[in-house]
């Protein structure tokens, strides 16, 4: 993951241009109670692209809110920014079948070992309404979850999930409970599933 983190792939181009992934493996429990390791990922349709350093140096002397401005031209003129949404997903029986720890967060799961399989597709289709409540007070806390989602035994996620929510309460006081903390994430899966 440092090799990934020190490459050219650092600096990503626009926020339409850029990978995301989470570190954090989390469990999928089905109707029949089975549960399975996951990882997501969301791939941009655009492809992934990066600045290079000499690119970065200017535009973030020129202009350091460039990629924010990006995303909402972007908007704005209906090139709506979309992700493939997809997972990886391993059985719980199958767990110590690897020769890493799947549970490290330092480790990327090969996708020849562990396809992705799409699951649908995230799109920005409109600008914030009020940037203060649904962008500066979004609370990105990892023991927040929707039914079938669980925790691993993950190390990392097990102490992000101790520390976010006292950090969270601390920066956000009484808007802990806002909307936007609350059922973005379950709008977010509803779309995604249509």
């Amino acid at each position: 993951m440092l090799m990934w983190v020190m490459s050219d792939r650092a600096i990503p181009k626009s926020y339409r241009t850029m990978q995301g992934f989470g570190v954090n493996t989390y469990t999928l429990i089905n109707k029949s109670g089975d549960r399975f390791f996951v990882k997501f990922h969301f791939d941009p349709e655009l492809g992934v692209d990066s600045l290079t350093w000499d690119e970065a140096l200017k535009i973030s002397g020129q202009d350091p809110d460039f990629h924010r401005k990006d995303l909402e031209a972007a908007i704005k003129s209906g090139a709506f920014p979309k992700w493939n949404f997809s997972i990886q997903v391993i059985p719980d029986a199958n767990e110590h079948d690897f020769e890493f720890d799947i549970l490290d967060a330092t480790k990327l799961w090969p996708e020849e070992l562990v396809p992705k399989i799409s699951i649908g597709e995230i799109v920005l289709n409109r600008v914030v309404d009020e940037y203060f409540t649904e962008t500066e007070q979004v609370a990105f806390c990892t023991a927040h979850v929707i039914p079938g989602v669980g925790f691993s035994d993950d190390p990392l996620l097990q102490g992000r999930n101790f520390s976010y929510f006292d950090t969270q309460i601390t920066r956000l006081g009484p808007n802990w409970s806002v909307v936007i903390n609350v059922f973005s994430l379950i709008h977010l899966l509803m779309e995604t599933s249509r």
